[in-house]
């Protein structure tokens, strides 16, 4: 069959016009062939340095990365690395707070920086070891030395238990350093029973039971106010759990 000679025509030009388009598909692909090496496998973008801040632990974070499959190392392609399986690697160290990894292409730098936990206060777990939480009742060891913390005879270890006398400690510091920095010891029994152990003078240790982490303010008025008291001068026991009913002793 024939094919009439305007179709030919139109036919001719749809053919031209594609092989027009070819020369920039050609070089777009390989455009993304060449990116895709030089991120994948060159050595170009590779990792040059691998820069560990916010910590002195550095060993223990060298330990995390090793972990890491496929391995990290000097001259591992930067996209190669997984950052998200590095990330939980170090994050499974309970003293750290947060990992942030970031990647320099410029420079070839993998960075990872750690923000450590800050104890408020040790105890002595059942194991016979010694554990820190922080501010919001986070339980973790540390391999790192702290002193001057305050040491927590634990009757209650639940989360709720630790985020109260956390959160007591945090709030006392701020309101009166002075009997925070007197304190010899502090015990809880529940989150609402909190008793602590303070050497007001050289001669003189008293106890001092506040009951929850609430109130905390009208409690040390009501302290202030009790043990400036005549008849206070040989009590060694202040009871605070309910401030407007104190008992002393």
């Amino acid at each position: 069959m024939r094919v009439p000679r305007r179709r030919r025509k139109v036919l001719r030009q749809r053919t031209i016009r594609s092989f027009r388009h070819f020369p920039g598909i050609f070089l777009s692909l390989l455009l993304l062939s060449l990116v895709t090496f030089l991120l994948g496998w060159s050595s170009l973008l590779s990792v040059k340095v691998i820069a560990i801040s916010g910590t002195q632990e550095r060993a223990l974070i060298q330990q995390s990365i090793s972990e890491v499959k496929p391995a990290i190392r000097v001259g591992t392609p930067l996209a190669r690395v997984d950052v998200s399986a590095l990330d939980r690697l170090i994050a499974k160290n309970s003293w750290i707070d947060s990992v942030e990894i970031g990647r320099s292409w410029i420079h070839g730098a993998l960075t990872i920086h750690i923000t450590q936990r800050i104890p408020v206060a040790s105890y002595q777990g059942s194991d016979g070891v010694l554990r820190y939480f922080d501010a919001s009742g986070i339980d973790f060891q540390s391999p790192l030395q702290y002193s001057n913390l305050p040491i927590i005879q634990m009757g209650s270890t639940t989360p709720q238990s630790k985020s109260s006398i956390a959160s007591f400690i945090i709030n006392l510091h701020q309101v009166d350093p002075v009997l925070l920095h007197s304190a010899q010891g502090f015990a809880v029994s529940t989150s609402d029973v909190i008793t602590m152990k303070a050497a007001i003078s050289p001669s003189r240790i008293i106890s001092i039971r506040w009951g929850g982490s609430n109130d905390l303010s009208l409690k040390l008025t009501i302290y202030r106010r009790l043990i400036a008291l005549q008849d206070s001068k040989k009590a060694t026991f202040f009871d605070l759990s309910d401030p407007l009913s104190p008992i002393t002793k």
